[in-house]
């Protein structure tokens, strides 16, 4: 399914901006700095929220489609919406809202698999399994690159990151699939920090919804 493919594309976003730091796997010293500068930038804020624009690319075709997404995140919290439906996670539970059907399916955070488990764990694969490699600057951003060690067990051989240097900021990255050449595009816009959350923006609250059916897989 399209929107679980994004889904777990976000969540490696996040894996990234609430890491602490990047020592392990790490060989270029510039591309550590740069990280762990990011990493410490997303780790004080409180909450932040963001627009997100997705593009799937072919080498050979071009543009095949494209996806906006509106994110609030707060920690290893999130709250997603996207084409016709709202993802919730409280760290412990997952909440997929499709809105057309009128359906809430409820699942533990972990059920689908490390790349669409939480933040944390996701944390600890990149951790162990990744190399990193500064290659310059674009655009006034600077290009950091993540390849996964051999061995590891994820579907894309690079992740090309661009982050603006006067403020640490992610605000776009790229993800090249393995197995054929096409890469998925997401660019960040209407970034918001340290805005005001509580609990309940990151469940679904099934009382406040009596109509909708509930599909609960947990």
């Amino acid at each position: 399914m399209k929107n679980k493919h994004i889904f777990k594309s976000l969540i490696l976003l996040l894996a990234f901006l609430f890491t602490a730091n990047f020592t392990m796997a790490q060989k270029d010293e510039k591309a550590q700095k740069i990280l762990d500068d990011m990493s410490e930038f997303y780790l004080g804020l409180s909450a932040f929220s963001a627009d997100v624009h997705q593009e799937m690319i072919s080498i050979n075709d071009g543009k095949m489609g494209d996806l906006d997404i509106k994110a609030i995140i707060s920690g290893n919290k999130y709250q997603m919406h996207l084409e016709g439906q709202v993802i919730y996670s409280d760290a412990k539970t997952v909440y997929r809202y499709d809105q057309e059907m009128d359906e809430v399916t409820i699942e533990e955070a972990d059920s689908e698999g490390e790349l669409a488990s939480s933040p944390a764990e996701i944390y600890q694969l990149y951790k162990k399994n990744f190399k990193y490699l500064y290659t310059g600057r674009e655009g006034g951003y600077d290009i950091v690159d993540l390849s996964p060690e051999k061995g590891t067990d994820i579907n894309y051989f690079r992740i090309r990151m661009y982050i603006k240097p006067a403020t640490h900021e992610l605000v776009k990255w790229e993800m090249f699939e393995k197995g054929n050449q096409n890469k998925q595009v997401f660019t960040i816009s209407n970034f918001k920090k340290n805005i005001t959350v509580t609990d309940t923006d990151f469940k679904f609250d099934t009382s406040k919804h009596p109509d909708v059916e509930v599909v609960d897989l947990r």
